[in-house]
Parts: structure tokens; sequence; C-alpha cells
């Protein structure tokens, strides 16, 4: 009967530990990344892309996405200058431009201890100064304040921002029936207002036809009395002779003696 050597065991253990120590002892480092490298839980160097060499069971590393990354800070909530709320979705990309400063400060753990936190301060902070009619009206301006601001606070900590942009936002509902019922006003004021300028041109109109109704009297007064003035006693016999028919009246009276005559009686 063949047995099996007490040896195989520990070779097997052997060759298994063997292979853990050469695989571990190698990392590779993709394009887009670097890796922080830490000895004993301290931090020794970075190192860039390719296949490197570490101390196994005594390095740690870390890779590290230092490509241009957008981060994505969604349902933000902030007040504005008048205490109105908004609800942001905004995205600000930065790329890692010094992961030896980045790193010692923050470890892998950089996002959530500093980016998230001093991005949502800063948005909150300009915000802060524009009224919710501003933040409308002058959104643009506002996303270029944000981006320079978060710019220069990260500046020293080895991270570019490259671009800040807000891709949508969203008002509370007290803000949107403010809104809804200024509209409303704003219509009725408008309203109001043709109705008084239509309400003045129809007076101012009939003011003018007026001024003319009493112009046009005038006038027809006026060339009354010319005409009145230029009809001599002369003229009206000659205007009666050329209306007159030739036909005598069939009764005259006399005034002295009151008699009648008929004249057509032959």
């Amino acid at each position: 009967m063949k047995t099996t050597s007490p040896k195989t065991p520990l070779f097997i253990i052997l060759t298994v530990l063997a292979v853990c120590i050469i695989w571990g002892s190698f990392y590779t480092v993709e394009t887009g990344q670097q890796a922080a490298v830490s000895r004993f839980g301290k931090f020794v160097n970075v190192t860039g892309e390719g296949l490197h060499f570490k101390i196994p069971f005594i390095d740690s590393v870390d890779i590290i996405t230092v490509r241009n990354t957008s981060y994505g800070f969604n349902d933000l909530e902030v007040s504005t200058k008048d205490m109105q709320s908004i609800f942001l979705n905004m995205v600000v990309q930065i790329t890692v431009t010094d992961l030896d400063t980045l790193y010692r400060k923050y470890r892998n753990n950089y996002i959530n201890s500093f980016i998230d936190p001093r991005v949502r301060e800063i948005i909150q902070a300009n915000i802060s100064r524009y009224t919710i009619e501003e933040f409308v009206s002058k959104r643009q301006e506002l996303s270029m304040k944000v981006f320079e601001a978060i710019k220069a606070d990260m500046a020293d900590d080895g991270l570019n921002v490259t671009n800040v942009s807000i891709v949508n936002h969203d008002f509370s509902d007290n803000y949107e029936e403010a809104v809804e019922n200024k509209k409303i006003a704003e219509q009725r004021v408008e309203t109001a207002k043709f109705e008084q300028e239509k309400a003045r041109v129809e007076a101012q109109n009939r003011v003018e036809l007026a001024k003319f109704k009493l112009e046009e009297k005038k006038l027809q007064a006026e060339a009354n009395k010319v005409e009145a003035q230029s009809l001599s006693t002369e003229l009206l016999q000659k205007m009666q002779l050329e209306k007159w028919d030739g036909v005598l009246p069939q009764v005259i009276s006399g005034k002295e003696n009151g008699l009648m005559l008929n004249l057509n009686n032959k």
C-alpha cells in the first residue's frame, strides 16, 4: 500500500505561500492613475503608470485616479439671500495634479473629507449673496463665481478644478406658489393699465371731437355773419325779382281804407 509522504503538505503550503509572496510583490498602475505607496502605514512615495515592485506584507498601495473626473452633487439644498430654498444638481470636474500633497493631507479619503464638504460650503456661501430672482437671471455669472472660488480653494491641495456646471435646479413649493401669484398680480396690473389707457384715449377722443364740433360751429357762425353783412337791400330785391314767376297776388289789401280787390275777376 502506497503512503503519502509527510513532506507533501508542507511543500504545497510553501508553494502557495511563495506564489502569494511573488504575486503580492507587484502592482500595476493603469493610464490616468497613480499609486500612493505606504510602508508600515507611513506614506512613502507616489508611482506612475506601469508595473511596480513592493515589499509583501509591508508595503500597501492605494491606486488613485488622477485624470479629469466628474463629481456629482445631487439634490443639494441651499438658501438664497432672501431665505428661499433651491435644490441643485451640480457637476464639478477635478484633476489631481499633485497626489503627493493630496495624499499626505487626506490619504485615500480626500473625496469625503475634503472635496465634498468644501464644494457644498462654497456653493452655499456664493448663492447666499444672491436673491432667488438674481439666481435665475444671473445663473451663468453665479456658476463662474462658484467655479473660481472652488478652483482657488483647492489649488494648494493638489487639485485642479476644470469646470463647474449647474445642470438642474428646482425651487420650494412656497416659492413656486409665490411666483404664480406674482404672475397673476402682474397680469391684473397690466390689464388695469390697459383699461386705464383705453379710457384715457377714449376720453381724449371725446374732448377732441367736442373741440372740433365747437370750432365747426364758430366757423359756420362766422360764415353766416360775413354772408349777412354782404347782402345789401338792392341785392335782396334783385334776388326776389329773379325768383318771381310773373304772377301778381290774387288779393291785395289796402292799408289806408282796408279795401280788398280781386285782380283776377273779369
